[in-house]
């Protein structure tokens, strides 16, 4: 999987405990390599993660992604995102468009790699969600909750609890209105999550 974020908007953060959910609730091996400025906040980030049922013995960016996640929709002006899909590969766009209407603001470029590749795409508006849990900006959590329901790596139900668990130990000392803020942000990423 090849995740494209923004740095602070969480998308690093989210991908590590993802892979440590990975590594500890599945029967699999899990590795993340992640690529960004040393200044994060602000530049892009590249999220590399693996997982399978064989160990992974070294360290490398992902050549063939069977998922790619764009956090940031300026990124599709910018960057060649689906380079490294394979053919049937998932997309999950976080898209300030509606799903109804998404495809004609896509680049031209993007479109026919979807088309050509038969990429599944998956739109959602993770910044409105977001903002409507009380937790503006902080996208992780969501796209990490559509990052599970789309991977079938476990049980969604179960995935989103490992997730929940995570939010409360990393926002515990922060206090239980953003527990419960997050937890919202949660329980509503899967009924905004639409496929094209």
């Amino acid at each position: 999987c090849i995740f494209y974020g923004l740095g602070a908007d969480g998308t690093v953060g989210a991908n590590k405990n993802s892979i440590k959910i990975i590594g500890e609730h599945t029967t699999g091996f899990a590795q993340g390599y992640f690529v960004y400025d040393s200044k994060k906040s602000g530049s892009r980030t590249v999220s590399h993660l693996r997982f399978g049922p064989r160990p992974i013995q070294s360290a490398y960016l992902v050549q063939r992604a069977r998922f790619i996640a764009c956090h940031q929709f300026a990124f599709l002006e910018r960057i060649d995102m689906l380079r490294e899909a394979v053919d049937g590969a998932v997309f999950l766009l976080n898209s300030p468009h509606p799903a109804d209407a998404v495809w004609d603001e896509l680049p031209r470029e993007v479109q026919a790699e979807i088309i050509r590749r038969r990429i599944r795409l998956f739109v959602i508006d993770a910044n409105a969600a977001a903002a409507e849990a009380g937790v503006p900006g902080r996208i992780n959590t969501i796209m990490q909750t559509c990052f599970f329901a789309l991977a079938g790596v476990l049980p969604v139900d179960e995935a989103i609890g490992h997730v929940k668990e995570t939010i409360r130990s990393t926002y515990g000392r922060k206090g239980q209105g953003l527990i419960e803020r997050n937890f919202a942000a949660v329980d509503g990423a899967l009924a905004r999550l639409h496929e094209v």
